[in-house]
């Protein structure tokens, strides 16, 4: 019997490394959340139809939709540095997420007299989909194998 690399138990492919990539992780860290989020917001849309009304469910849609859009374009954003600039995707995590906190405040406070929905139900649905967000995406993050090091990328290797 001869002993290829195609037989069951052999060495493992850099193939089967590929769910540890940087793109893979980016990835998981932005799909997640989202997910989660989502079903989140899902969630407070039902509740505010149900407790609200109409103008309470266009609040609730509004919002859940604000936070997937600025905190899902902001998880883009740090993985963009963390590949480019390593060195200072800290800061930059923190300047994003301060930044969207910023925008996010401001939206509510513009908001808070609106006449077309309920602006209480839109910030309370803004904060609870940002609460679950931002718990998600730390779960994923501290769950997540993250390589430091790109399997085959060592000296020795073609």
């Amino acid at each position: 019997m001869s002993n290829n690399s195609t037989e069951p138990g052999s060495d493992p492919k850099p193939d089967s490394f590929a769910q540890h990539t940087a793109a893979a992780n980016d990835k998981r860290l932005v799909v997640l959340p989202l997910i989660i989020t989502a079903i989140a917001g899902v969630i407070c849309i039902v509740l505010s139809a149900i407790f609200a009304g109409g103008s309470g469910t266009l609040a609730s849609v509004i919002g859940a939709i604000v936070v997937l859009l600025f905190f899902g374009l902001g998880q883009f954003a740090v993985a963009w540095v963390l590949r480019n600039r390593p060195e200072i995707s800290m800061g930059a995590a923190l300047m994003v997420y301060l930044i969207q906190m910023i925008v996010l405040f401001i939206l509510m406070i513009i908001l808070k007299d609106a006449t077309f929905f309920n602006s209480k139900v839109f910030a309370l649905t803004i904060v609870v989909c940002a609460l679950v967000w931002t718990a998600s995406a730390v779960t994923t993050l501290v769950k997540s194998n993250v390589l430091y090091v790109e399997p085959g990328s060592g000296p020795g290797k073609p």
